[in-house]
């Protein structure tokens, strides 16, 4: 009977230590909350389900230009050719348990990458995710969530013949209050942290660290509409203040987002978000701007075989050097989709994205950056047992430049194997 005050008890316990050691900190006291107390809601009854998985698997990719070089460029020093052949290897755990009114979720994975002429590249990946969905009360609900993630910097930036291997790291802890009719408020804080293993002044390592708070109207239907404020304050990691490259050690963002998600019919559904994103630097104000960025989404399944997506979206992201500040890019993609039959998916995407480097910090006679990058890619899951999941994917990317030393074209096949039981 002591159950139902253990709980209150674990939840005041997490938010002290979310107060004084953040996010990270107190995931491990709330996952034994909702371990330990989830039970107060209803007797706790071990037959509920429990999702338990072990996956392995594997593939072979064959790139064509590894380091995303342009046609008249010579392959890097010390070798023959651009292109190369990459094994991957993993084995995964993943838990999903539900009882109550609580889930918690757990996804690890241990990858292994391994470059058959480009040994230099090889690394070891090992990514993690964990999350518990809660309800507190039948009126208030949320997530406390965790994720790590180690991958190699792709070359499509990363002019470096180096191997380069970002560590991101991301916290978060959501609120969802329902209020009364369809009206929820909505409540949240982050913590991401994204660390580069070699000198990556584009996007140099940073911390982030925000808060958010929303309102959100549901009808019947389930469409919705959201009005969210964010404010975060960056700070750039083992960089130290530039006055030469302008690199500044700090910065502010704050961003006005309204989001809608409408089911047009039982066929189809449209999702589409408008935002203003203003960012602000501590030393820097040529480093400054302000942009309207968002999405527009639209997904119709005329059969239930067929499903087609469309998307058009506007991005806006810092940039570290003199030539400019940050981009802007404007991405259009279709995505078709065939289940053919039970055991065989064929899919489809093409997408092109026009990326313009703007906001110069010193007087450049040379006109900006800009690329247009476009890929195309045609793939197909087959699974002859339940367990057994085999694909092949062909894929088709190509970057035109006014700078001629970031064109480039590439061809990339990709053919994988997974098991899960």
């Amino acid at each position: 009977m002591a159950e139902p005050v253990l709980r209150p008890r674990l939840c005041r316990e997490s938010v002290r230590i979310i107060r004084r050691r953040g996010i990270a900190s107190a995931f491990g006291c709330a996952l034994v909350a909702a371990l330990l107390a989830g039970p107060a809601v209803a007797q706790y009854d071990s037959t509920l389900p429990l999702k338990l998985a072990l996956v392995l698997g594997g593939s072979v990719t064959w790139d064509a230009n590894v380091f995303r070089l342009p046609d008249s460029a010579p392959p890097p020093t010390g070798t023959a050719n651009k292109n190369d052949r990459i094994n991957t290897t993993y084995v995964g755990l993943r838990i999903d348990k539900s009882f109550a009114q609580q889930r918690v979720q757990l996804d690890v994975t241990k990858t292994a990458y391994r470059y058959n002429s480009f040994t230099f590249l090889d690394f070891d990946a090992f990514d993690y995710r964990g999350a518990w969905l809660f309800h507190l009360t039948p009126r208030l609900s949320g997530a406390l969530s965790l994720d790590h993630k180690q991958a190699l910097v792709p070359f499509v930036d990363y002019t470096g013949f180096l191997r380069n291997i970002s560590n991101t790291d991301r916290r978060s802890f959501a609120l969802d209050g329902w209020l009364a009719g369809g009206w929820h408020v909505l409540l949240g804080v982050s913590e991401s942290e994204t660390k580069y293993t070699q000198v990556f002044l584009p996007q140099t390592s940073s911390r982030l660290d925000g808060a958010d708070a929303g309102i959100r109207y549901v009808v019947p239907s389930g469409s919705s509409i959201t009005a969210t404020q964010r404010w975060s304050k960056g700070t750039t990691l083992n960089q130290p203040l530039d006055p030469v490259n302008f690199i500044d050690d700090g910065f502010r963002l704050q961003e006005s987002e309204l989001q809608a998600a409408w089911l047009a019919s039982g066929k189809s559904a449209v999702n589409g978000r408008v935002a203003w994103v203003e960012r602000r630097h501590e030393h820097f104000p040529q480093r400054d701007f302000s942009r309207l960025v968002g999405n527009l989404d639209y997904t119709w399944t005329p059969t239930g075989k067929l499903r087609l997506a469309v998307a058009a979206r506007r991005d806006v992201a810092a940039w570290w050097d003199l030539i400019s500040s940050y981009t802007v890019s404007d991405i259009l993609s279709f995505t078709p989709t065939w289940q053919a039959n039970a055991k065989t998916a064929v899919r489809m995407r093409v997408d092109c994205a026009q990326r313009d480097y703007i906001g110069p910090v010193i007087a450049n006679p040379s006109p900006l950056r800009g690329d247009t990058v476009c890929s195309a890619g045609l793939g197909a899951d087959w699974t002859p047992i339940r367990y057994v999941t085999l694909s092949a994917n062909l894929q088709r990317d190509r970057r035109a430049s006014n700078y001629a030393a970031f064109q480039f074209d590439d061809t990339i096949v990709v053919v994988s194997a997974s098991l899960a039981f």
